[in-house]
C-alpha cells in the first residue's frame, strides 16, 4: 500500500498528465490560438481561488493582489519555491522558481508547443483584468529548465 507521500506524488503526476494532455491537445486543434484560451481558463482558476483559499480582488490594491497570489501558490499551495511579481506602469512581470509543473513545461517544449496554462500567469492576468476592468496580453513566456525558473509578463490594456 502507497504511503501519504507516495499518494501526494502521484497525484501531482496525474494533475501533471492533465494539464499536459490537455494543453497539448488544445495546440493540437488550434495553435498559436490557443493562447486566447488562456483567458477563460485563467477566470475560472481565479474564481477558484476567491470561493476556496479567500483571495480577495475588489478594492485591493492591484500590487497586494498580486503578492498574495503568490503567497497563496508559494506558502499554501507549495507548488513553487520562489514566485516574484513587479508591476511597472502596464507590465506585469513574474519569476516562478522551482515550480512543480516545470517538468510538464519542459515535455510541452520538447513536443513544439509553447507553454499557455501557467496558473501564475493565467490567475495574476484575471485577477488585474477583474480589478481594473481591462484587457491583458501575454508578452512572455520563457522556461529556463537550467535554472528551474519561469519569467512571464503580461501586459494590462
Amino acid at each position: 500500500m502507497a504511503t501519504e507521500e507516495e499518494k501526494k506524488r502521484n497525484l501531482a503526476r496525474i494533475n501533471a498528465m492533465i494539464i499536459y494532455g490537455l494543453e497539448k491537445g488544445l495546440w493540437d486543434l488550434l495553435g498559436d490560438s490557443a493562447l486566447a484560451v488562456s483567458t477563460t481558463v485563467g477566470e475560472g482558476m481565479l474564481e477558484v481561488m476567491e470561493k476556496t483559499m479567500g483571495l480577495e480582488i475588489a478594492g485591493e490594491d492591484p500590487q497586494d493582489v498580486l503578492t498574495e497570489i503568490g503567497r497563496i501558490f508559494v506558502d499554501e499551495i507549495g507548488i513553487a519555491l520562489r514566485f516574484d511579481i513587479t508591476k511597472e506602469d502596464t507590465t506585469v512581470g513574474l519569476v516562478v522558481e522551482h515550480c512543480v509543473l516545470l517538468r510538464t513545461e519542459e515535455d510541452l517544449i520538447s513536443a513544439g508547443i509553447k507553454p499557455f496554462m501557467c496558473p501564475y500567469l493565467n490567475i495574476a492576468a484575471a485577477a488585474m483584468r477583474k480589478r481594473l476592468g481591462g484587457k491583458t496580453r501575454i508578452s512572455k513566456i520563457e522556461v529556463d529548465t537550467e535554472a528551474r525558473k519561469c519569467s512571464l509578463q503580461f501586459e494590462l490594456m
